[in-house]
């Protein structure tokens, strides 16, 4: 019997394989969950106290109203990690529609009377804009949410050293330090 794939969208999109099939959800293991924009930089960087701070607030609110369960949350600057687990697959698609947008209504300031290319005009300069514009930046989040299930001790361990690495890159540590720094220790860098 073939083996189903446990990872959709982000980049796999580009490619056949990776639109081939559905997105996996489970209710048994935990997911990992990343969501990716070019434009959380500067004032729009997720890593800013104020941005976090709302980040953060929206996150556990719709976790709460749907049922899902963080375990935990890796703000990168430019994207998020989550670690979650689903109480029911058909939450899913209502929580992620509700994070996204709440998370970029709240980062650029765009509403029902703003739209976003309004918000990029206030926001960036004129040059940086014109060159969004060639780029085709018209929406805040770059690609589809990336999902992957995680299976079993292994999995997880893949994945919370992966975490790691991305916290104490965001800290200043280039990528080698970090890995120098995760092999060192058994249970990874302690956590704040």
């Amino acid at each position: 019997m073939k083996k189903s794939p446990a990872s959709y969208g982000g980049d796999l999109l580009k490619t056949r394989r990776g639109r081939a099939h559905g997105r996996p959800l489970s209710t048994q293991n935990t997911m990992h969950l990343v969501l990716r924009s070019s434009l959380a930089n500067r004032q729009w960087s997720f890593r800013r106290r104020a941005n976090d701070r709302q980040v953060r607030a929206i996150i556990a609110r719709f976790a709460a109203r749907y049922g899902v369960t963080i375990k935990r949350l890796t703000n990168a600057g430019n994207h998020l990690h989550l670690h979650l687990k689903l109480t029911k697959r058909q939450t899913y698609k209502a929580f992620i529609k509700a994070v996204t947008g709440a998370i970029a209504m709240a980062i650029t300031g765009a509403s029902r009377w703003k739209t976003l290319k309004q918000a990029i005009a206030e926001t960036y300069f004129k040059g940086e804009l014109r060159d969004l514009y060639r780029k085709g930046v018209l929406r805040f989040w770059d690609r589809r949410p990336f999902t992957r299930i995680v299976y079993g001790f292994q999995g997880l361990s893949s994945m919370r050293d992966y975490l790691n690495l991305n916290e104490l890159e965001m800290t200043g540590y280039t990528r080698a330090q970090a890995r120098a720094i995760i092999a060192s220790s058994s249970t990874g860098p302690p956590r704040a």
